[in-house]
């Protein structure tokens, strides 16, 4: 279980390092808008529906692809070290208030689209943070029961 705690973590900074880049450089072109006026805006339900586009496809690959062979306390425990990397630099960067949240943002963008539809539903910035710093433990949903496969020839 050691050699795994590693791959959640890993798996969404890279993820999320992606998602901001594909985000930020080519699909918020779509998500543009030019009022009458000729002020441009952002259409926040294209951009929703994108960031949810890409947020489904980041857990799909994931949990399919690289988690698959993984088992349920497994990927808790690996989930878990980046829940507690997202608490942790999430606190900093709020207590800071200073340029480095914009560098842990960007590393944990996978998972924008949780803020996003809880800022509408809730305004309380602090429960919207929390559940969003506990969305790696949506891989855990992928997990199998064990990783031991008993053989009963050999018991015979």
């Amino acid at each position: 279980m050691r050699k795994s705690w590693w791959k959640v973590p890993l798996y969404c900074i890279i993820a999320s390092w992606l998602c901001f880049q594909i985000e930020t450089r080519f699909l918020a072109k779509f998500t543009l808008k030019e009022l009458p006026d000729g002020t441009i805006t952002v259409n926040h339900t294209r951009w929703m529906i994108m960031t949810g586009m890409v947020f489904i496809i980041v857990l799909v690959v994931g949990g399919r692809t690289f988690f698959h062979n993984m088992t349920y306390k497994e990927l808790f425990c690996s989930s878990s070290i980046l829940v507690a990397l997202n608490i942790i630099l999430g606190l900093i960067s709020y207590k800071r208030q200073e340029g480095f949240w914009i560098y842990w943002i960007e590393c944990s963008e996978w998972s924008s689209i949780i803020t996003q539809i809880l800022s509408r539903i809730n305004r309380n910035q602090w429960i919207n943070m929390v559940i969003a710093w506990m969305s790696p433990y949506l891989f855990v949903l992928f997990g199998k029961k064990n990783n031991l496969v008993i053989d009963n020839r050999k018991n015979k």
